[in-house]
């Protein structure tokens, strides 16, 4: 008797799980943009702005909304000013790996597991841009010049002491060079 109890709630409970995981991907394939901190569908609303942007640092403190072209997803992340130039994170552990155990460092982990817009990017970095209701289009263009990359590594670090004060981080490995990719955000 136990036994057939124990199966049926068993059943009941996959069930569940799998109808939200189901309602979950719905939504974010119909929402009007990123569903935080997940990802979203693609922008139905906002005023498009057809001029192309050369200076980002309107909204340099803010959460940005962006969408790769074509890919059909949106998400939310923040971009770095630097020397007058915009650069988008894509964290692939260089801060959250370095973080203590917790529930802060699960997510983030989780989040990365299913991260794969940094490679589409590489192959076409055609982005929109939705910052307080209004669209931009830019271009997402990785940065390999390794002195660019250290340098937006340590903004970065500096950024992230003040988020998660008052964790310290520990020292960044150095055998990690692909731990996070920066993108610079060109006018289109």
């Amino acid at each position: 008797m136990m036994l057939t109890i124990l199966k049926y709630l068993g059943i009941f409970f996959l069930v569940l799980v799998i109808a939200c995981v189901t309602t979950i991907l719905v939504l974010q394939q119909v929402s009007d943009g990123p569903i935080e901190p997940m990802q979203g569908g693609p922008f139905k609303t906002g005023e498009v702005v057809d001029a192309p942007v050369t200076d980002w640092s309107f909204a340099a403190d803010k959460s940005i909304e962006f969408e790769l072209e074509g890919a059909g997803t949106s998400r939310v992340a923040g971009f770095i000013m630097h020397e007058g130039e915009a650069y988008m994170t894509c964290d692939l552990g260089f801060i959250w790996n370095r973080l203590e155990s917790g529930q802060q460092k699960a997510i983030l982990n989780l989040i990365y597991i299913f991260k794969r817009w940094h490679k589409d990017a590489v192959e076409d970095g055609r982005v929109r841009l939705r910052i307080d209701g209004k669209i931009y289009s830019a271009n997402f263009v990785k940065v390999e010049d390794p002195a660019i990359i250290d340098a937006l590594k340590l903004e970065l670090e500096a950024r992230a002491r003040e988020f998660f004060a008052p964790t310290i981080l520990p020292p960044a490995p150095e055998s990690a060079p692909n731990d996070i990719w920066f993108f610079r955000m060109d006018p289109r």
